[in-house]
């Protein structure tokens, strides 16, 4: 466990040092060296997990470390060592250098604090810790929008905290364990073990970017320098996946039967933020607006795949593993993708889609990586998104198998949340790269080699995964699936992912995601312009301005 403690405490002792070095090149270096060092920590832990080993520290489990939190930490150790890399280069136009590094080592060493928790108290102290200084990602460049942005951030933040407080405390008086990992077992109060789980659901949904607190999504990660962005999208909200997946093995998934209806829930919470987040991306004209709102659909899938493995209980293995599977997968598409983002925006100078075009050609590099990554999240044969939305399929038509009419609505909605994903990425690829250029390119900020390992290692990732399923299964998801807990991972080792049924299923969805888009372009679909009140932010100000109205008339009075 001694590598556990260095995964956290390496980073956050290097952020002390990194504040000292006064010299930008040198304060790159020396982040990337620390976030290097993590990784391989992040490396020896999963093999010393590799046969099912689980390992505890300190008096009351302050750390634990199983496949399962093994799997989190690599790929987030992997994603933040790319995205150091990346900012070697992209922040050397940047004036406020010595803080953005300093949280960036501070974050990682908390994010990595929520993954290796052995229980729910030290969890919240890391969860604290990682809002409070990634916020400082959010108001990097203290304009307006930035501020607004990072409010928001710090009073959603906030109330998590105070959810999983809350949780934490009726846990403790409904008589079960803190310890993450382990299945409640003789609870002595139902009904306040049920808040408590409801509780730790919103606390973690908040992060995860659930409907309907999603909303500092789509307006943190366009405001962030582009490489927050993508550890904003990539990492941060993994915690909140992650958080949900450990609620599921507390209620070990849904076999207490305390709260039957918990997997019901999350299945319709599930498909509600995929559906919505895809319909909000595909009107958005700036790039990282409408990648923020595909974290929000993406994050969808995942919950919906908790969700299912809740409802199907002992025979939701698909369910939980989908849903880790996807959160490895979405970790490396969605860095990838806004890695490209910002070297697009780097040299143009410009996010808005509709101005941007035929940048193939100035950004070859940046094209063929980000046309991986889009083929990656959706669904593509051959890609890594393909198998873990495989697995998703599999899980929600299991549930749909049981005849309940919401598990057979939400397995139609979740083929045409596919056909959305398709039109959104082909929007983002062919109105970027191809037709006609509209905007000049600043030759001095275009690709370089940082940029580009970067992104090539995302790539080469997302490359082996969706040609190598059964070894990613094999080594990496399939003990992560077993640690969680009430899974048969026998039913894994007969899925045959390339079968023509599941591949030409795919292919259709992903021809009528180009019809989508063609449709969408010649109607000017994409340009509609929602009313304010449809929007959670519009409705809020609506009742509060409502709530102000009749209090103020009845103070006249």
């Amino acid at each position: 466990m001694y590598w556990s403690l260095a995964l956290i405490f390496i980073p956050i002792l290097g952020a002390v040092a990194a504040a000292r070095i006064n010299e930008r090149r040198t304060e790159s270096l020396f982040s990337i060296s620390v976030a290097a060092l993590t990784f391989i920590g992040s490396v020896v832990n999963m093999t010393m997990v590799r046969s099912g080993g689980v390992y505890t520290w300190g008096i009351g489990s302050l750390l634990r470390l199983d496949s399962l939190s093994a799997l989190f930490s690599l790929f987030c150790a992997f994603v933040w060592l790319a995205a150091g890399i990346y900012m070697h280069s992209y922040m050397a136009h940047e004036k406020k250098i010595t803080p953005f590094y300093t949280y960036y080592l501070v974050t990682l060493g908390a994010t990595q604090g929520i993954f290796l928790a052995g229980n729910f108290i030290v969890l919240l102290v890391f969860f604290e810790l990682m809002s409070l200084t990634s916020g400082s990602w959010v108001t990097y460049y203290e304009n307006q929008e930035a501020e607004q942005a990072g409010s928001l951030y710090h009073h959603l933040g906030v109330a998590a905290g105070i959810f999983m407080g809350a949780a934490i405390i009726l846990l403790y008086f409904s008589g079960v364990t803190l310890r993450v990992g382990s299945p409640a077992v003789n609870v002595e109060h139902g009904t306040v073990f049920t808040w408590a789980i409801l509780l730790l659901m919103t606390a973690f949904g908040i992060k995860a970017g659930m409907f309907p607190l999603h909303i500092w999504l789509p307006k943190a990660h366009p405001v962030a320098p582009t490489p927050a962005s993508a550890l904003l999208s990539g990492i941060l909200i993994k915690t909140g996946a992650y958080g949900l997946v450990r609620t599921g093995q507390l209620v070990n998934w849904g076999q207490t039967d305390l709260i039957p209806w918990a997997g019901t829930l999350l299945v319709i919470i599930g498909i509600i933020t995929m559906l919505l987040g895809v319909c909000l991306a595909l009107l958005q004209s700036n790039a990282k607006r409408l990648l923020a709102y595909h974290s929000v659909s993406q994050m969808g899938y995942i919950i919906l795949g908790i969700g299912a493995a809740l409802f199907l209980k002992e025979q939701g293995t698909f369910g939980v593993a989908g849903a880790v599977f996807h959160s490895l997968n979405h970790a490396l598409f969605k860095s990838a993708l806004f890695f490209g983002a910002g070297i697009v925006i780097l040299g143009t100078g410009e996010a808005d889609l509709y101005k941007l075009g035929g940048l193939w050609k100035a950004f070859p590099l940046t094209f063929v990586m980000m046309f991986i990554a889009a083929l990656g999240i959706t669904g593509t044969p051959g890609l890594n998104g393909y198998i873990s939305k495989t697995l998703l399929h599999h899980g929600i038509l299991e549930a749909a198998a049981t005849g309940s009419s919401v598990m057979v609505w939400a397995e139609r909605l979740f083929v045409l949340v596919g056909v959305g994903t398709t039109a959104s990425f082909v929007k983002l690829i062919g109105l970027t790269f191809f037709g006609k250029q509209k905007t000049a390119v600043h030759f001095s900020r275009r690709e370089n080699k940082a940029l580009a390992v970067a992104m090539l290692m995302l790539s080469l990732a997302m490359l082996v995964i969706g040609t190598k399923p059964e070894w990613a299964l094999g080594l990496l998801v399939g003990p992560a699936t077993q640690s969680c807990g009430a899974v048969d991972l026998g039913v894994l080792a007969h899925v045959d992912f390339f079968e023509w049924p599941a591949v030409r299923g795919m292919i259709f969805t992903l021809l009528a995601g180009f019809i989508l888009f063609a449709v969408g372009m010649k109607t000017h679909l994409f340009h509609l312009q929602l009313p304010a009140w449809l929007s959670i932010e519009g409705a809020a100000r609506a009742v509060a301005g409502k709530v102000r109205s009749t209090f103020g008339e009845g103070g006249k009075q």
